[in-house]
């Protein structure tokens, strides 16, 4: 009687493995898509990208100066980036951010609340509210 109970437990004992490394298989085969959580994209704008000199400014462009050294803004509240020579820039409507990068820069910043940041240079500005050299 005890060798019958003990065959009747190995046996048991062997099913239980036997079915415990098919579901162990079964899962281990299934793939899950990466649900890509870590992913996380933000669009760059012009109040992304202002300095905090900018701050209180919406902003709603970005306008960048060619190198050629004329730039011109347009009605619109805008971030304008001077080039690294000298720039004449006018920011024109709107509360505009310039900044005049390097060179010799003459910056106009027009209506609105300009604040108009100088760069390495001798820079000159007409009609900017806020003057940062």
């Amino acid at each position: 009687m005890k060798t019958r109970l003990i065959s009747q437990l190995a046996i048991f004992g062997l099913v239980a493995l036997l079915m415990v490394s098919i579901f162990t298989a079964a899962a281990a085969s299934n793939t899950v898509p990466s649900a890509r959580m870590d992913n996380v994209s933000s669009g760059i704008n012009a109040n992304v990208l202002k300095p905090s000199q900018c701050a209180a400014l919406n902003l709603t462009a970005i306008v960048i100066c060619p190198s050629n050294g004329t730039c011109n803004g347009t009605a619109k509240s805008e971030l304008i980036i001077g080039s690294p020579n000298a720039d004449t820039i006018k920011g024109k409507g709107g509360a505009d951010c310039i900044l005049g990068g390097d060179g010799d820069d003459d910056i106009t910043g027009g209506a609105g609340g300009d604040v108009c940041i100088g760069g390495p240079g001798n820079d000159t500005f007409h009609s900017c509210e806020t003057v940062i050299q």
